[in-house]
């Protein structure tokens, strides 16, 4: 009798193997597919290990490698991204951008923004080749800001002092123990203006807007999705079945197969902590661009 139970175990083994390996060889000859995106968390690079075996990190790289595949795939028609993302970092938003742009000139790519496309993230939307995003979406924030914290005059107060040695006259520049001089200023303000304009230049390429009229709408200033649209940012209102039927259109295809990429599990609706977000609508897209204390931010 237990000699029969085993043999029924290995059959049933044998019989899901089979047929599970029939059933992802169909899938896998599916000529016409559609692949779902989804950016759900903040934009930036981590190339810190791996803290769990089941664990994948969604950062730029993530995204790009991805799209990478899906590029080369002649099976998938087409790119749904959907955006539920702040921003981040400016130089992995910037690449990642690049790399929808890249995408976008071999097959299309529609972004839906669901619940909000801000900084970086709507720098990735605006390359792709259509933006649909709902109606009370929170999209834009385009705009540059810096954040230097200075303690100097807390540390004179409680009697602290602080001797710094350098080598290079502009080492400690932003630092919060001193007063930071005018040179300095008008060096972080060089390279926040240069931040913004480029920018300014890739949403109006990207939009076919003109620069001085990206400027005006530019100004830090979020909008809802409605008003999005009214201004030139977003294509069309609706949801995500709007956005596939138009991904179909463009793709020129019809019932794809629907294959799902970067899906984030248990980290808030959609992906994103909440209690952060009136903080990354301020934040944009510069996390990166560190100098000591200080930390440059470009939002859109």
């Amino acid at each position: 009798m237990r000699k029969i139970y085993i043999l029924i175990i290995i059959l049933f083994i044998l019989f899901i193997l089979i047929f599970g390996s029939i059933f992802i060889l169909a899938s896998g000859f599916s000529s016409n597919k559609i692949a779902k995106v989804y950016l759900c968390n903040e934009i930036y690079y981590d190339y810190s290990p791996n803290t769990g075996f089941f664990e994948t990190k969604r950062d730029a790289n993530y995204y790009i490698n991805l799209l990478n595949k899906l590029e080369k795939d002649n099976s998938v028609k087409g790119i749904l991204l959907i955006i539920n993302s702040p921003g981040g970092e400016v130089v992995a938003s910037e690449e990642l951008a690049k790399k929808v742009k890249e995408v976008s000139e071999k097959k299309p790519v529609v972004a839906y923004i669901q619940t909000i496309g801000a900084s970086g993230a709507y720098m990735v939307a605006c390359s792709s080749n259509y933006i649909v995003a709902q109606r009370h979406a929170i999209v834009g924030s385009i705009g540059v800001r810096m954040d230097i914290i200075h303690f100097y005059n807390l540390m004179k107060k409680l009697g602290i002092n602080v001797t710094t040695i350098k080598a290079g006259k502009y080492k400690d520049i932003g630092s919060p123990y001193r007063p930071m001089t005018k040179e300095e200023k008008k060096m972080l303000e060089h390279m926040i203006n240069e931040t913004y304009l480029y920018f300014l230049t890739w949403v109006a390429k990207n939009r076919h807007l003109s620069l001085n009229y990206t400027k005006k709408i530019a100004d830090g200033k979020i909008y809802l999705g409605e008003d999005a649209k009214k201004v030139g940012l977003v294509d069309e209102i609706g949801d995500e079945e709007t956005a596939l039927k138009k991904l179909e259109e463009l793709a020129n295809i019809s019932n794809p197969k629907i294959e799902k990429y970067g899906l984030n599990e248990g980290n808030g609706l959609f992906g994103i902590d909440l209690n952060k977000l009136a903080y990354y609508l301020g934040l944009g897209i510069g996390r990166s661009l560190e100098l000591n204390s200080i930390k440059l931010k470009i939002s859109e």
